[in-house]
């Protein structure tokens, strides 16, 4: 997946060509929250010395198992919910489609060695909002963005929760009470701690911190390949030789279609509205963004981190 920063541009840009983008702009930091999609689910109990790792499986089995029935309950859920829980289910939704456009890059450049995945991640995000938003990422505490408040909105916990022990409850341990807002707690408070602005954590805690915390590029290469060398698909070893700029534009043109087919079907939740999402949002991996029924596993790489 992207980090942070470029799911919260990702989502921002999308709804900006909504024509109810207005309608969201109250709930801004509820979309950016929503961008993360699974993700908050990873952080929790982040700290190394804790090591119950069930939550964290959540996140996992999200990105790669039930991903189309999870998002269209969820989506369904939207229609009788709150202006800030929609605008949840949508930056939740273009995460999905930013990740499934542009995750095979990321997993056939990373490698799945240690934490190279975040890394480069974290390195695309720092080139994606320099390039774009004249952000130096290093300098801005991203934590902020996705703040709500102590508590995620009560609604969108239960409905999260409701959906998990649906989907993943069969699969999974049994989950600690309250993790929804655990996980989003600890979310913001490992991106405070990953926050270095002047590098002196980086510089003391080395290794632990420097996958995840974003610092000036120290090392380049052609990090989101502008200069389109062939790179393979990691499940399939389909040859391709898009940029990063290309996946992303993509996902783009995708999400702005299926986020917008999502508004229409709250506003007229006809049978022929819902089909047309269930269409747009299939039943796709996060991580091979290839439909589930294939059942493929992610092997190829040639890391550039």
């Amino acid at each position: 997946m992207p980090n942070i920063w470029t799911h919260i541009m990702f989502s921002e840009e999308i709804m900006d060509t909504l024509n109810d983008s207005i309608h969201f702009q109250e709930a801004q930091r509820y979309i950016n929250l929503g961008a993360q999609g699974p993700d908050p689910f990873f952080y929790h109990n982040f700290w190394p010395w804790k090591n119950d790792e069930r939550v964290n499986q959540v996140g996992e089995f999200l990105h790669k198992e039930k991903c189309g029935p999870f998002l269209m309950d969820l989506i369904q859920s939207g229609e009788s919910m709150s202006t800030q829980a929609k605008a949840y289910i949508l930056g939740f939704v273009s995460h999905h489609i930013l990740d499934r456009n542009t995750h095979p890059y990321i997993h056939y450049r990373a490698g799945y060695e240690g934490n190279k995945h975040q890394k480069l991640e974290v390195i695309i995000d720092t080139l994606m909002m320099k390039e774009y938003r004249n952000l130096d990422t290093w300098k801005v505490p991203v934590y902020k963005e996705i703040d709500v408040g102590a508590n995620l909105d009560y609604d969108i916990a239960k409905v999260l929760a409701s959906l998990i022990q649906k989907h993943c409850g069969d699969e999974l341990q049994t989950l600690p009470p309250h993790f929804i807002q655990a996980a989003y707690r600890d979310m913001k408070r490992a991106l405070r701690v990953l926050f270095d602005p002047f590098s002196w954590k980086n510089r003391l805690l080395g290794s632990l911190v420097s996958s995840f915390s974003h610092q000036p590029i120290k090392v380049q290469k052609d990090y989101l390949n502008l200069n389109h060398t062939t790179w393979y698909h990691p499940a399939t070893n389909e040859p391709h030789d898009e940029s990063f700029l290309d996946l992303y534009n993509q996902a783009r043109k995708e999400g702005m279609e299926t986020l917008y087919a999502i508004i229409q079907y709250w506003q007229v939740p006809s049978i022929s509205n819902k089909e047309l999402v269930e269409t747009m949002i299939g039943n796709i991996s996060y991580d091979t963004g290839k439909p589930l029924r294939q059942k493929l596993e992610n092997r190829y790489c040639e890391p550039i981190v």
